[in-house]
């Protein structure tokens, strides 16, 4: 088991895999678990595969010790062949990150805890990064109460053109009951916009 913590500077990638349906979303699935353990991949920490509940896409959050680490991966002729599959009956797009913010307690990333995960991409123009992170990390102090919320962690997309929250729920129902909640308007309004992936977190290649 992996957390998502800001002390660990893991270069980290929101890798979304958008698939015809959940047939796809199965070979997918079937394809990581294949897969070796994370030690014998240089540099890997963790892949954690999270099919979403509309059966339209796949979430890998992805943790490497560096961004050289991963691009030596991506050079492998048996990594351009995975995804060269992967990509036949699907489409990818990459978010690499950087983790800048946290909610106690630390994220952990366990396929043995049954929890909601809710994965909020932003995208605005880079100038206004800066504006989407500080409204992103901006805690509402009652947000601990909430009935349902477990944690989450924000990430700074390392092109400028994205920030990412990945949140954990205890449930579905408690975070659509978060959602009907009235709520002022955004000060990202008219700017910038938001793609939601509702997702369970199913398979991990981990160290072990």
């Amino acid at each position: 088991m992996s957390s998502i913590r800001v002390e660990d500077g893991y270069f980290t990638l929101f890798n979304i895999f958008h698939t015809q349906g959940p047939e796809g979303q199965r070979r997918l699935m079937d394809q990581w678990r294949g897969l070796p353990p994370a030690h014998t991949q240089p540099g890997l920490i963790s892949g954690n595969f999270h099919p979403s509940l509309d059966g339209k896409s796949v979430i890998n959050y992805a943790q490497w010790e560096s961004k050289e680490a991963y691009d030596a991966f991506r050079a492998e002729s048996g990594t351009r062949r995975r995804f060269g599959e992967a990509l036949a009956y699907s489409r990818m797009d990459s978010v690499p990150c950087e983790v800048i913010h946290t909610w106690e307690p630390v994220v952990e990333l366990s396929a043995d805890k049954p929890l909601f995960t809710v994965a909020v991409v932003v995208t605005a123009p880079a100038e206004r990064q800066a504006e989407v992170v500080r409204e992103m990390t901006d805690d509402d102090p009652d947000l601990g109460e909430t009935p349902g919320y477990v944690n989450h962690a924000v990430h700074r997309g390392l092109s400028g053109e994205h920030v990412v929250k990945y949140a954990q729920w205890r449930d579905e129902e408690s975070f659509k009951a978060f959602l009907s909640r009235p709520r002022r308007p955004s000060p990202l309004d008219g700017f910038a916009s938001a793609d939601l992936y509702l997702c369970r977190l199913e398979y991990v290649r981990g160290l072990a």
